[in-house]
């Protein structure tokens, strides 16, 4: 699986979209990286902006998954054996995970970097809370490679899968601004933790939570790439 992983890694400029792809991928960086962080400054490091942060394997994994499984060149190089089948997507799904997570601790390094030159000093999380935004970036990069994989392996095109996952983060994010504008009490219950150590433990949760359905996921995938069988009752 880890040679699958690697050479999975040597082919993502080609599923990133080439030079413009790379381009827009630096570009994004810069913005989210040194931009976003000098504007937001102080605020930055507070638990809710960290959150959205650590949540960016959403915005750089499912693109790099859809064309690495359902566009039309990598259809046809799909293996026919069960065994190598299972190596290949382990290979696109590991491969994605380590870019969407290595792409998360680029952005959150360059963004501490930036504030340091414009503070004089290093500003950081606690170290406990910073352990276990690590830990769900690792996991959100994970459970997002492998559910736009159980989605891709049998769309028509990546571009369908890619709209598709569009749509769907657009009405999330609708959801999840119509629920905050409410007045409800019982939303104080799912206030942030205070304290790092409550956080880490709250992290381990959604961590453990979200690598669950990630195998789930990827069984799915698996057994959806399985060529069925044309059965004759004579």
């Amino acid at each position: 699986m880890g040679t699958s992983i690697l050479w999975e890694l040597t082919r993502l400029r080609r599923y990133m979209g080439g030079t413009t792809g790379v381009a827009f991928y630096v570009l994004g960086v810069v913005l989210l990286g040194i931009a976003a962080p000098l504007f937001l400054t102080f605020e930055f490091l507070e638990l809710p902006a960290l959150l959205i942060y650590v949540c960016l394997p959403w915005l750089f994994v499912p693109p790099v998954v859809a064309e690495s499984i359902a566009s039309e060149s990598e259809r046809e190089l799909r293996p026919a054996e069960r065994e190598q089948r299972r190596d290949w997507l382990y290979g696109k799904v590991g491969a994605a995970a380590v870019y969407g997570w290595g792409s998360t601790m680029l952005i959150l390094a360059l963004a501490l970097i930036s504030l340091r030159l414009w503070a004089g000093r290093f500003l950081t999380p606690p170290m406990l809370a910073a352990v276990g935004l690590v830990l769900i970036s690792a996991a959100s990069a994970l459970f997002a490679a492998s559910f736009t994989a159980a989605l891709s392996i049998g769309a028509r095109s990546a571009r369908s899968v890619k709209r598709s996952m569009r749509q769907g983060l657009l009405l999330l994010m609708i959801i999840l601004l119509y629920l905050s504008r409410q007045p409800w009490s019982w939303k104080s219950r799912f206030s942030l933790p205070e304290t790092g150590q409550r956080f880490l433990e709250l992290a381990l949760v959604i961590a453990i939570v979200l690598v669950g359905l990630s195998a789930g996921l990827v069984r799915l995938a698996l057994h959806a790439s399985e060529p069925a069988e044309i059965r004759l009752n004579l």
